[in-house]
């Protein structure tokens, strides 16, 4: 089940529009966050907890089109994995 789980995780995070620069190492993406005043990963997963069903398995900062986002991946409650982009300064509308 972890090799499939590892496998779709990274699938979802691989299919990223031509125009996106990401940043999957945190040591990198963390200046940034600071630097550009983002939601943290913390602050996140606090708001998408009352957002949307699920719990966020991997997230990523990304860069799109001039625009910081957030790509996560969200473990459904029936187990199924989705992927979910959402603005890295005001994720979910907040």
């Amino acid at each position: 089940m972890l090799r499939i789980t590892c496998f779709a995780t990274v699938l979802l995070i691989s299919a990223l529009p031509a125009s996106s620069a990401c940043f999957p190492d945190w040591s990198v993406a963390a200046p940034i966050v600071r630097e550009e005043k983002l939601a943290t990963v913390e602050t996140l997963s606090t708001i998408a907890a009352g957002q949307m069903p699920g719990s966020i398995v991997k997230t990523t900062l990304c860069e799109e089109n001039g625009t910081f986002v957030y790509r996560i991946v969200v473990r459904e409650p029936d187990g199924k994995l989705t992927s979910r982009t959402v603005d890295a300064r005001s994720p979910f509308g907040r």
